[in-house]
């Protein structure tokens, strides 16, 4: 377990779950009944760490008395006051990019569209994803109880993740900085009939969690350069319950060689993939020493029965940690 126990993902019940849609079809889940007061104990100030109380529509700080209002009647914005200093290693278009979403008011726009919605990517990029929604289901979900388990997705998106697993939690944290993302996917929750997530927008970097979430999910977004990735691993773990766990996902430099070193296009820009030996020397840097490989590969339809075997021999497309908030922590357990 200390050097990380790995599996590959060739399980049946991943395969079967590979043909399902993006997000449930299933309407009407249980409404959610954790009261503002319930979910203020589960957040803290982003500038200073301290609890939050909820009263008369906004939540406060315990501390600095700094208010985070409710925007929407799901929705609460609790960034920090000023945006996080990057490193110096992360790219101009991204440090950019950050910035004018850090800066953006908050308004309601109904056909606002998050990036990465079904509406707007082909079916080959819908069926990859697809693939991993269903893969990453089973190593999120175990051991989880759906009346008391709380999990938190970050940088979430278009909400592939958050919509497919609400129903296996008790509540679901859906944090995006983008103002847009967050009004596509509050609308698509509500087309859904989901009613147990509740939708921050966060600062990734300033998350308003100390020690208070029993799962953590981040996808497609590790990928910003070393520093970057070691100072959202590290919030991450900091964010846990001693008996919590998180998933994340890291691209394997290995999948695509041939772009990498430029004999092809490359279709990666800018972005940062690992090699299994520096993906765990990441995880080392920030402070995580035990966790769970998982190895994904998106090039599969489910039920080939040549999968299994050409697995252990291409590479994999994206490697899974699963990992927990101290070094006493046993994942999977």
């Amino acid at each position: 377990m200390g050097s990380g126990r790995h599996w590959i993902v060739s399980w049946e019940r991943w395969r079967i779950q590979a043909d399902r849609p993006l997000t449930s079809q299933t309407r009407g889940y249980v409404p959610m009944e954790d009261s503002f007061t319930t979910i203020a104990d589960l957040l803290f100030c982003p500038d200073d760490g301290a609890s939050l109380q909820y009263f008369s529509g906004q939540f406060q700080c315990t501390s600095c008395s700094r208010r985070f209002p409710l925007r929407e009647e799901n929705l609460l914005e609790i960034l920090p006051r000023s945006p996080c200093e990057l490193p110096g290693s992360v790219v101009s278009s991204y440090r950019e990019a950050y910035l004018r979403a850090f800066d953006e008011t908050y308004c309601s726009d109904e056909p606002a569209l998050a990036w990465g919605a079904e509406e707007t990517v082909s079916g080959s990029w819908a069926r990859k994803r697809r693939r991993q929604v269903a893969m990453v289901r089973q190593v999120i979900t175990e051991g989880s109880t759906p009346n008391e388990t709380v999990r938190c997705d970050i940088s979430a998106g278009a909400g592939y993740y958050t919509f497919s697993y609400a129903h296996s939690f008790r509540l679901v944290f859906h944090c995006d900085l983008s103002v847009q993302n967050l009004n596509y996917s509050r609308r698509k929750a509500r087309s859904l009939g989901i009613q147990n997530i509740f939708f921050l927008r966060a600062d990734y970097f300033a998350l308003p969690f100390q020690q208070s979430l029993d799962r953590i999910l981040c996808t497609d977004t590790l990928i910003r350069g070393e520093e970057h990735d070691r100072m959202l691993l590290s919030v991450i773990a900091r964010s846990l319950k001693p008996s919590g766990c998180a998933v994340i996902d890291l691209h394997n430099w290995w999948h695509n060689p041939l772009r990498r070193l430029g004999v092809l296009p490359e279709n990666f820009f800018q972005n940062r993939s690992y090699s299994n030996r520096e993906a765990r020397i990441l995880l080392k840097l920030a402070g995580v020493h035990r966790y769970e490989v998982f190895s994904f590969h998106q090039e599969f339809e489910s039920g080939r029965i040549e999968w299994p075997l050409l697995a252990q021999f291409l590479p994999a497309t994206r490697f899974l940690f699963r990992f927990g908030s101290s070094k006493r922590y046993s994942c999977g357990k």
